[in-house]
């Protein structure tokens, strides 16, 4: 499967079946799954495919401590906000397109203090923002 061009049932299948290759799964590919879920299942049943399916991932590559409940919600609030002011928007580089600041990677800086986002305590629970409010998310 070509990471570059895979369609959004295959990305799905790919990663919830962990033959995703790991290292095409960055920023983007996180904010694709949220956008997809979300879209698909709505805020809670969205979350919640969206936690089991990156935990479940990164125990598969080896690496279940790389799972970080604080900014798997954080940044689920931010796309869930995007979608609902585009829900119709298709496909996901229309929406990435669409709402810039979902590529920035340290949009978390605005909500958080560095050292919240390194604890331990915020990669295992939520944890809320100690800088300025999230966007509202279920």
């Amino acid at each position: 499967m070509n990471p570059e061009t895979a369609s959004d049932d295959e990305f799905l299948a790919a990663v919830e079946s962990a033959e995703w290759p790991g290292e095409h799964f960055g920023h983007r590919e996180h904010v694709r799954l949220a956008w997809l879920y979300l879209r698909r299942h709505g805020p809670v049943e969205g979350y919640e495919r969206i936690r089991g399916t990156i935990q479940k991932y990164a125990t598969a590559l080896g690496a279940p401590g790389k799972y970080h409940e604080t900014v798997t919600r954080a940044w689920s609030a931010h796309v869930y906000v995007a979608l609902k002011e585009t829900p119709d928007l298709n496909p996901f580089s229309a929406f990435q397109e669409a709402h810039e600041g979902l590529r920035d990677s340290k949009l978390l800086s605005r909500h958080y203090r560095k050292e919240t986002l390194e604890a331990e305590a915020a990669r295992r629970a939520w944890v809320s923002p100690d800088i300025s409010p999230l966007p509202a998310f279920p």
